[in-house]
Order: C-alpha cells, then structure tokens, then sequence
C-alpha cells in the first residue's frame, strides 16, 4: 500500500513566509558557494533536510491506495484541494472520504474540493458521528460561502459508522476508536493485504488515559505505519495539557510501546517552522536511540511525500 500525504499542518494552513524563504535560500546559496559540488542536484542531496525540503502548508489529508489504485481519503482538511486538483479530469468516480472530527483544519478542504462540483461523481463521507450531514452543512451556509453545502453538484452519501465494528470497504477493513479531544475525535486502523496502517491525530493521551495502556497496546500493536498527532515538542506540552494534542516524545513512546515499525510524525503545529520540525524529528530519533530500538524507523508526514509499506 501506499500512503500519500496532501496535508500534515494542524489547527490552521500554514504557507511558508516570506523572510523564512528568503532565509533558507540565502544558507543554501552560502553552502553552495562553499561546496566543492557543483552539480545542483547532488548538491541539493547532500545539504541538511530542512533546506531541500519544505514541510508544506495545507491542513489534515492523507490518502490510503492499494495495489489496484483504490483510495480512501483520512480527513479533509486544505491538502483535500491537491488532491482534488489531480482528479479534474475524471469523471463518474467515487471518492470516500473518513473524517476524524468537525473542527475546521479538518473539513475546510470540502468547499475547495473539485471533484465535489462534477454533477457524475459520488462523494461518500464517514463519519461516527451521528450529525454528519448537520456538520458538514453549517461549514457552508449563505454567510459563509457562496454555494451552501446541499447545492454542491456531485451525489453525497453519508455513512455513520458502528463505533462497535469494522467496515469493510473495497478490500480494506477499517477499524475505528474513540480519541481524547475536546469535542470527540476518531481514530482509524485500516488493514489490507497483511499490512496495517493507524491514524491517530487530534489526540492527548494523558495519565489517565494510559491506564488503559493494555487497551490501547492491543488496538495499536505490530502497526506497520502509525500516523500521529505530534504537534508539540517535548518541551512545549507542559504548557500545552488538556489542549487535546500530543507531542512527539509522547508518540516515539507509545510507539515503542505497541512495537510500531514506522511513526510518522503528523499536524504539525502552525508555529513551528521548517528548522522547528527538522529539530522535532532528530529529538524523536536521539529518544529512540536511548532505548537502542534499532526496528522503529521516525519519519515526518511531508506533504507532497509518499510512503509504501
């Protein structure tokens, strides 16, 4: 399977500014001077990540395919857009689009969402929450932008899924659990082929909640790609508690914890720069080094990036 990542920020999209931009181009530029290779495509292999690599802006959306090229879509937050942009030009398809929750950077996507104004295909949303369609509607009435969500062309399915049960789509089996956010979150499993993929996000696992360690292990264990909400440094979420996110110490250890293979740290706080994210993931990698667990690989959720397990 592969997972691709259209959006990874949190809480609101984050563009890269100008002075930043302006400050990464100008330590590149010194580094190449500096450098003896002068091929820019080596060069741009050999510098440090975080100057080859922008992290990206957009809000929630990753996008689940298998082998055969079917997709489910976890979120529809500002990624939800690039990946519409890649379908204009079909038509009569099906998109199936799981929602964590209702807050804004996880649904602003929709109005943007091309597909939704071709009157030949079906947008399918899933949701445990019993007020789907009353969810969706008010993020698009009269007031808030020009075409409410019930005049959107394309054909709307709304499917409420058993908080008790897997549901079986296309091949995939998915799973789902409640999360600790302030106003309900869910988070998904999704298994195929022997593979299984967790997505985790808008969640704060706090002393109470891992009581239920026994629980959870067994929910999480022997994860292929966990996808988790990392949104605050070790540091920061001390003054960050009943927030309902988590930070990445949090999931490099409960990733640990469930024998995860690989942790994809994911909803990138709007705050923290492209340096701020670099530095994020080599503390991770230095955490999981203290415990010399060689089998966990860390990576970033990178918009634009795609991962295969």
């Amino acid at each position: 399977m592969k997972v691709h990542f259209y959006g990874s920020r949190g809480s609101i999209p984050t563009p890269i500014l100008l002075e930043d931009y302006q400050n990464k181009l100008k330590k590149i530029l010194t580094l190449y001077k500096d450098s003896s290779e002068k091929n820019i495509d080596k060069f741009l292999k050999k510098i440090p990540f975080h100057l080859s690599h922008v992290y990206g802006g957009n809000t929630s959306c990753v996008v689940i395919e298998d082998d055969k090229g079917t997709e489910i879509v976890l979120d529809a937050g500002s990624g939800l857009r690039m990946y519409g942009n890649k379908h204009l030009k079909q038509s009569n398809k099906t998109f199936n689009i799981f929602l964590t929750h209702f807050h804004w950077d996880h649904i602003c996507g929709i109005p943007f969402f091309k597909p939704i104004y071709n009157p030949t295909n079906t947008i399918c949303f899933y949701s445990t929450n019993d007020k789907l369609l009353q969810n969706l509607s008010r993020q698009q009435v009269d007031a808030h932008f020009p075409v409410t969500f019930a005049k959107l062309p394309a054909k709307k399915k709304f499917v409420i899924l058993d908080k008790h049960s897997s549901y079986k789509l296309n091949g995939f089996n998915i799973y789902n659990i409640p999360l600790n956010h302030p106003g309900g979150c869910t988070g998904y499993i999704i298994e195929k082929d022997g593979k299984k993929i967790s997505y985790i996000t808008d969640t704060e696992f706090t002393p109470d909640k891992l009581d239920e360690g026994d629980f959870y292990r067994a929910v999480f264990e022997d994860t292929d790609l966990l996808i988790m909400d990392s949104q605050y440094s070790v540091v920061e979420i001390f003054s960050k508690l009943d927030w309902g996110h988590s930070s990445s110490n949090m999931a490099v250890n409960l990733s640990l914890d469930w024998n995860v293979k690989k942790l994809a740290l994911f909803h990138f706080d709007p705050e923290h720069k492209d340096i701020d994210l670099y530095n994020i993931w080599d503390e991770a990698n230095k955490q999981k080094k203290i415990f010399n667990k060689k089998n966990l690989e860390i990576i970033s959720a990178v918009e634009g990036t795609t991962v295969e397990i």
